[in-house]
């Protein structure tokens, strides 16, 4: 299995066998092509993804109902043949919208994803009525855990799953300093310590790098540096790992 952190933001390419996935596509330079001032985000750079990984995505998965997990234009751009696995709330967006691909929706039991199999958990609070996490498991039963905001940790001590990678947030962001929108390298390291895994790559974004009103709304407070002893840790747009 090898994964791929696609952008600087919080996509990834996870391919199988020559069988692509894409998790929460964002794909060109412009987040919010309707809201231009307040949740803008602007880029330089596409994602790093070549056209022949492009080629190879046959399923996306899409854990959120938000912009930044959801964003159409990413969806329009793919084969319509591509199969999308999401929630219901979702489907509803996707179908108002025209999306003409297939769509699954996650439930209690494992979605087989071409070589994968996947196995959809809420997210935890306060996202737990609208986004989920995920474990993607392949044949030769190699594990990927996705969590794009904060862990549930009581669903993940009763699930006692292990896995080889963990795609989660080490930056916090606190909205109006309040309200958790991501974990921090506390319970980052916390959730990969619980699951088993040497191997941390990173999801999220930087807030002081969107365009718009939003960034003065946002407070992040930025991952330490650990030990190597203890965990190896991803970062960069492009960085990979084979499993």
């Amino acid at each position: 299995m090898r994964i791929v952190k696609a952008d600087d933001y919080q996509t990834w390419f996870i391919e199988e066998r020559g069988y692509g996935v894409l998790v929460d596509p964002w794909l060109d330079t412009k987040l919010n092509i309707e809201s231009p001032f307040f949740l803008q985000r602007e880029r330089r750079d596409n994602s790093c993804l070549s056209e022949e990984e492009l080629e190879q995505v046959e399923t996306v998965i899409i854990t959120a109902p938000f912009i930044d997990h959801l964003h159409l234009p990413s969806i329009k751009t793919l084969n319509d043949k591509v199969k999308i696995i999401t929630t219901n709330k979702v489907k509803k967006i996707l179908i108002k919208n025209k999306i003409p691909n297939p769509i699954v929706c996650v439930n209690n039991q494992p979605i087989e994803v071409g070589p994968f199999k996947l196995s959809a958990h809420p997210a935890g609070f306060p996202y737990s009525w609208s986004a989920f996490c995920f474990f993607l498991e392949s044949i030769e039963g190699k594990t990927i855990f996705y969590e794009g905001h904060i862990a549930n940790i009581r669903k993940l001590k009763k699930l006692n799953k292990k896995c080889d990678v963990v795609l989660i947030t080490l930056d916090k962001v606190k909205f109006l300093g309040i309200i958790t929108l991501s974990m921090g390298t506390k319970d980052g390291y916390k959730t990969a310590s619980l699951l088993g895994s040497r191997r941390i790559m990173t999801t999220g974004t930087n807030p002081n790098e969107i365009k718009g009103l939003i960034k003065y709304f946002l407070l992040t407070e930025a991952a330490d540096e650990l030990p190597n002893h203890e965990f190896d840790i991803y970062t960069k747009k492009g960085d990979e790992v084979l499993i």
